[in-house]
C-alpha cells in the first residue's frame, strides 16, 4: 500500500537566523563562545573569518563543536598563518567548502560532503543545541581578530509524517 502525504508550506517557511562573536586577541589563554540555538533547529553553516591573523609567541588554534564532539565540527585550524589567511574564511556548509579548515569528525572523513549532528529535535529529553567556538592561544599576542558566524534554520511549522 503507497502512502502519499502532500505538504503545504506555511506561507512564511522557515528563516534563517544567525549568531555571531568576534574573537579579540588579548595574551595567551583560551576564548569560547558558545552559541544557543533553540530546540528543533537545523544548524545550516559555521563561517569562520579571519580579520587579522593572530600573533602567539607559538601558537592560535581554533577549533569548533557540540556537546559530544568538541571538535566535531572544525578541529585543530591554525590561526597564525597556512590555514585561515586575512580576509579569507571557512565554512562548514556543505562540506567540500572547508578549503583551508580542517574537518571534525561531524564532517564525513574522506569526501567531505556530509555533516552529522545538523538537527536536534527537542524530542526525548533534548534541549537546545549548543555550538562551542574555542580558540587556544599559547603565548602573548594582541593582533588576532576572528569573526564567528552560526547559521541556523527555525521552522515555522513542522509536519510529522
Amino acid at each position: 500500500m503507497a502512502v502519499t502525504t502532500t505538504v503545504v508550506a506555511p506561507a512564511f517557511g522557515a528563516s534563517i537566523q544567525a549568531i555571531t562573536a568576534r574573537f579579540v586577541e588579548n595574551g595567551a589563554g583560551t576564548y569560547t563562545a558558545q552559541f544557543v540555538l533553540p530546540a528543533g533547529s537545523t544548524l545550516y553553516d559555521i563561517v569562520v573569518t579571519a580579520e587579522a591573523l593572530w600573533t602567539a609567541a607559538t601558537s592560535a588554534a581554533l577549533t569548533a563543536g557540540e556537546t559530544g564532539s568538541a571538535t566535531g565540527f572544525i578541529t585543530s585550524t591554525d590561526l597564525k598563518a597556512t590555514d585561515l589567511l586575512v580576509g579569507e574564511s571557512i565554512s562548514i556548509n556543505g562540506g567540500i567548502s572547508l578549503a583551508g579548515g580542517k574537518s571534525g569528525a561531524l564532517i564525513t572523513a574522506g569526501t567531505n560532503t556530509h555533516v552529522t549532528k545538523r538537527y536536534q529535535d527537542g524530542g526525548a529529553g533534548e534541549v537546545d543545541y549548543v555550538v562551542t567556538v574555542t580558540i587556544t592561544s599559547v603565548g602573548a599576542g594582541t593582533a588576532g581578530r576572528i569573526c564567528v558566524s552560526v547559521f541556523y534554520i527555525v521552522p515555522q511549522a513542522v509536519i510529522i509524517i
